[in-house]
């Protein structure tokens, strides 16, 4: 998210049995409203194309010298190519990243990668192979966490607290050359203060423990909600048109502890959410703590309509309210957007023949 605009690149396209990477880049204009049920109408606006084609890498925008940037790091990609890549939102360009301290990290990844930023909006922080690279945007500078996860992690979701600390929610992890579920209740977290690892356990307020899972989402609010969507089942024999269940859940940490709640979601029953669709967006009303529903429009909070008319437009919730979750093609990664935007992505099973450990 930069300049009240998502900006989504690469993924796959395509049917799922012939999906083919993409260089695509363009961008969703949240000043602007938009209906759901009218995809033509929705404004995106086409930039350029990334450097290569890529799905599973993780896009950042952070701030550095030009005022702030969009940062694009890992991914399965048709050819290697530079290990970072920097995007000019002023002159709508990209341009290879060679960090000045000579610290360089690999062009690929082993999983999908997702980058998060700390409260310095320009400290970027990308997970994979059970290593955590740390990029200063401001600095140019890339370092490497002395501290080793406790195992490595597949196909997960994550989000910055606003305690400093990094939540890994879901996935896979790999030990003695298998694949396991991780188990909804095991929070693997990364403090960026301390640069150390952790595994917390969650708990569950009313309902149940989320069923393990794979390709999901997962979001902030600034009350400290993380909205955790779609998925599925992370079994090694798993059938990913299911989808896992429930879609949606809220982790919430509360005294210092992971909190689970399966809250009502209200709209669109029985549809998988993550699977099988092709460029579609979810907007989900979270304004209410025990009821969230699905609604189809969209308007920024704060817009005032450029045509003047005597009688007051219908209201919407705002943007503060409003989780915005979106298909877009096969496009793979998550984008926080504000407060509670983000971006459903999709991933496939086949990828594991590139991340079970050999050794």
């Amino acid at each position: 998210m930069a300049n009240n605009k998502l900006y989504i690149g690469g993924g796959l396209t395509g049917p799922s049995t012939i999906a083919l990477p993409s260089d695509d880049f363009f961008s969703l204009d949240l000043t602007i409203p938009f209906s759901t049920p009218s995809p033509l109408d929705v404004p995106y606006e086409v930039h350029t194309k990334v450097p290569i084609k890529s799905n599973s890498h993780t896009l950042v925008f952070a701030m550095d010298n030009e005022g702030g940037s969009i940062y694009f790091f890992g991914g399965f990609r048709v050819s290697g190519g530079n290990s970072i890549y920097r995007y000019s939102i002023k002159l709508d360009g990209w341009t290879e990243v060679t960090p000045v301290n000579g610290v360089i990290m690999p062009s690929e990844s082993t999983t999908r990668v997702i980058g998060v930023k700390d409260s310095s909006n320009s400290n970027i922080y990308i997970f994979d192979n059970s290593t955590m690279y740390i990029y200063d945007a401001l600095k140019k500078s890339l370092h490497i966490s002395l501290d080793s996860a406790p195992y490595k992690i597949y196909y997960y979701a994550t989000v910055m607290l606003n305690t400093g600390v990094i939540a890994y929610i879901g996935g896979s992890k790999a030990q003695n050359g298998n694949m396991y579920n991780i188990p909804m209740n095991e929070i693997l977290t990364y403090d960026t203060y301390l640069s150390k690892w952790d595994i917390k356990n969650a708990t569950v307020a009313h309902g149940a423990i989320p069923v393990p899972r794979q390709g999901h989402s997962a979001s902030i609010a600034p009350d400290g909600r993380i909205f955790v969507y779609g998925g599925y089942d992370g079994n090694d024999n798993a059938i990913e048109l299911n989808g896992s269940y429930p879609i949606f859940a809220v982790l919430e940490l509360v005294s210092n502890e992971f909190v689970w709640s399966i809250p009502e979601l209200i709209g669109l029953a029985g549809q998988n959410k993550t699977n099988g669709r092709m460029s579609t967006i979810d907007l989900i009303d979270i304004s209410n703590r025990d009821i969230y529903k699905f609604v189809t429009d969209f308007t920024p909070q704060g817009y005032v309509p450029p045509v003047p008319s005597s009688s007051s437009p219908p209201s919407s919730p705002s943007l503060n309210n409003i989780i915005i979750a979106t298909v877009i093609g096969s496009v793979v990664g998550l984008v926080v957007v504000g407060c509670t935007f983000f971006l459903i992505r999709r991933y496939r099973h086949y990828k594991y023949r590139d991340v079970i450990p050999t050794s």
